[in-house]
C-alpha cells in the first residue's frame, strides 16, 4: 500500500507494478494507491494550468534519472512539462548579474579527468509540481488503468496506522465513510505531516523525529515574463525589498513564478504595505520599490498577493526510515520535507522510489532486508537535503551577502583553476554522480555549514524566547537599519569585483 500521490508516490507505483511484467520477478505486488486529493492525471493540461498550479521546482539529473527508469515515462510524458535552465541571475537592485559556469571549457575538462560525465548537471529544469504529478498519473493510467494488481482510491485519506495488525484505516473524502484495508508493506509517501510517519513514533522509542519549518513566511505569485527577464534563466533577488528576499522562475506559457518572503525574526519589520489587504496599496509599493525589473501588470501580481495568505514550509529530519515491526516505510517529504532553495525536494523523492526498486530487486524482493539496506542509503542523503537548504544560507543578512560575495568569487576562481580551488557545493548540487552527502561534506569542510548553523539556531532561538515570553528585552545587537547599510556595502563591493576583477 502507497499513502500519498505524489512524485514518489506515483514513481514507486509504477516502479512496483512494472516488476511483475518481468520474467524472473520472485514475487507479484498488488498495489494500492491511497491519495485524499483528486486525480492530477484526469485533468487536462489547460485544466491544470488555469485551475491547479503548484510551485516552480527544479527537476535536474538526480530526478530525471529516476524518470527515466521506466520506459517511454520521460519521453512521452514528462520531456516538455518544464523550461531548461540555462542561466542564473543575480539582482543587486537593477543591476544584473549573469552566471553560467557549467559551459567553461577548463572546468568541463578537470571534470573529464576525474572521471566524471563532463555533460553532467545540464539537464536543469524549472517544472510546476502538479505538472510532474499529472504526468505521472496518466504515465499509471495509460499503462496500468486495467492492471488487476493496481487499485487506485483517489479522495481517500489515511486516518490510522494499526500497525500491530497491519492495517490502514482510511476515509473517503466525499461519503465519509471509512473502513480498514490490510497491508503487507506500508509505503508512506503522504507529505510533511504524514500519518504513515506516526507509526514509526509510536512503534519505535528509539526514533529521532525533528519536524519545524524553514523559518520564513512567503508568497509567490504567477505573471506574465517581463521583457527584460530571460526566459530559460533563473533570478535570484537578495534584498528584494527591505528585509525581503526573493526567487523568480521560469514558466511554460511564457509566464514566470516570482516568490518574495522575509525570515520569521524580520517579519514585523518589512513594510506595510506588503501585510496590506488592499491590492492598490501593493501595487503602489511595488511599482515604487521592485527595482530588479519592470512587471507587466502591477495589478495583477498585487491582487494575487494579497488573496493568498503567507506560506510557510515544514521541515523534517528522521534518524531512520523504516520498521520491519511495523512493515513500514517512508520516504519522499514524509522522511525528509525540507526548504526549497536549492530545488532538490521533488528530485530526491523521485530518487527514494528509483533506489527502493533497485534494492528490492538486489535483495529478492526480500522486506526484512531492503527495507534496513534503504535506511542506510537514503537517511544520509535525506539529511543532507534537509540541512544543505537550510544552512546554505544564512539567517542574518550580513553574513548572507557575505556568503553570496564568497560564492561569485570561488566560482570565478574554480573556472579558472579547477585543480587549485575547491567548487562551491551550491554548483554542485543535483549533478549527476554528486550525491547531496558529498555537497554536505563540501560544506563542512569550506565551513560554511559551520558557521550558518551557529547563526541560524542562535537567531530561531531568539525570536522563540521573545516570541513566547522568555526574554523580554531584545537581545542586543547592530540594528536592522546598521544591518541593510552594511548588507548594502556589501552588494556594492560584489558588483565591482564581479565587473572590475571577474
Amino acid at each position: 500500500m502507497i499513502s500519498g500521490a505524489g512524485p514518489a508516490g506515483l514513481l514507486l507505483c509504477s516502479l512496483l507494478l512494472n516488476k511483475n511484467k518481468q520474467q524472473d520477478c520472485s514475487v507479484t505486488y498488488d498495489v494500492t494507491l491511497l491519495d485524499g486529493r483528486q486525480d492530477y492525471g484526469s485533468f487536462t493540461k489547460q485544466e491544470l494550468s488555469e485551475n491547479h498550479r503548484s510551485w516552480m521546482l527544479g527537476l535536474n539529473d538526480h530526478g530525471l534519472d529516476a524518470i527515466r527508469a521506466l520506459p517511454a515515462l520521460y519521453e512521452n510524458y514528462v520531456k516538455g512539462e518544464g523550461v531548461l535552465l540555462e542561466e542564473i541571475n543575480l539582482y543587486l537592485g537593477a543591476k544584473k548579474l549573469t552566471m553560467n559556469m557549467d559551459s567553461m571549457e577548463t572546468v568541463t575538462k578537470f571534470r573529464a579527468s576525474q572521471g566524471e560525465d563532463p555533460t553532467a548537471g545540464r539537464d536543469n529544469f524549472i517544472v510546476d509540481r502538479n505538472f510532474i504529478v499529472a504526468a505521472l498519473a496518466r504515465y499509471i493510467k495509460d499503462t496500468h488503468e486495467n492492471d488487476p494488481h493496481y487499485t487506485a482510491k483517489y479522495e481517500t485519506t489515511c486516518q490510522y496506522v494499526d500497525y500491530e495488525n497491519r492495517r490502514v484505516l482510511f476515509r473517503d473524502v466525499n461519503t465519509k465513510n471509512e473502513e480498514y484495508l490490510s497491508y503487507d508493506l506500508l509505503i508512506g509517501c503522504d507529505g510533511v505531516r504524514s500519518v504513515v510517519r506516526e507509526a514509526l513514533v509510536k512503534r519505535h522509542s528509539d526514533f529521532y523525529l525533528e519536524y519545524t519549518d524553514i523559518f520564513s513566511d512567503f508568497k509567490p505569485f504567477h505573471v506574465k515574463r517581463p521583457r527584460s527577464v530571460s526566459e530559460k534563466g533563473m533570478s535570484l533577488l537578495p534584498d528584494v525589498f527591505p528585509g525581503c528576499e526573493g526567487i523568480c522562475l521560469p514558466e511554460t506559457g511564457d509566464l514566470v513564478n516570482i516568490g518574495i518572503g522575509a525570515k520569521r525574526n524580520n517579519f514585523e519589520n518589512i513594510a506595510d504595505e506588503l501585510k496590506s489587504d488592499d491590492y492598490k496599496v501593493v501595487a503602489e509599493y511595488f511599482k515604487k520599490n521592485f527595482k530588479a525589473f519592470e512587471l507587466e501588470d502591477y495589478d495583477d501580481c498585487a491582487k494575487q498577493w494579497v488573496n493568498q495568505r503567507w506560506n510557510q514550509t515544514g521541515m523534517v529530519h528522521c534518524n531512520f526510515y523504516h520498521s520491519l515491526k511495523a512493515g513500514v516505510v517512508i520516504m519522499g517529504d514524509a522522511a525528509h520535507a525540507t526548504s526549497p532553495s536549492i530545488g532538490m525536494g521533488m528530485n530526491t523523492a523521485l530518487r527514494d522510489a528509483q533506489v527502493f526498486s533497485e534494492i528490492l530487486e538486489e535483495t529478492n524482493d526480500k522486506f526484512e532486508e531492503a527495507l534496513p539496506e534503504f535506511s542506510k542509503a537514503r537517511v544520509c542523503e535525506g539529511n543532507s537535503l534537509s540541512d544543505l537548504a537550510f544552512h546554505l544560507y544564512c539567517n542574518d543578512t550580513r553574513h548572507q551577502l557575505i556568503e553570496t560575495v564568497h560564492m561569485v568569487v570561488r566560482g570565478f576562481l574554480y573556472s579558472k583553476f579547477p585543480r587549485f580551488v575547491a567548487e562551491h557545493p551550491q554548483s554542485m548540487v543535483g549533478r549527476r554522480g554528486v550525491s547531496l552527502s558529498q555537497c554536505y561534506e563540501r560544506a563542512v569542510n569550506l565551513g560554511i555549514i559551520n558557521k550558518h548553523r551557529v547563526i541560524n539556531d542562535r537567531i530561531r532561538l531568539e525570536n522563540f524566547e521573545q516570541k513566547v515570553g522568555m526574554i523580554q528585552t531584545p537581545h542586543q545587537g547592530r540594528s536592522t537599519t546598521s544591518r541593510l547599510m552594511i548588507g548594502a556595502a556589501i552588494a556594492v563591493i560584489a558588483s565591482y569585483v564581479y565587473q572590475n576583477v571577474l
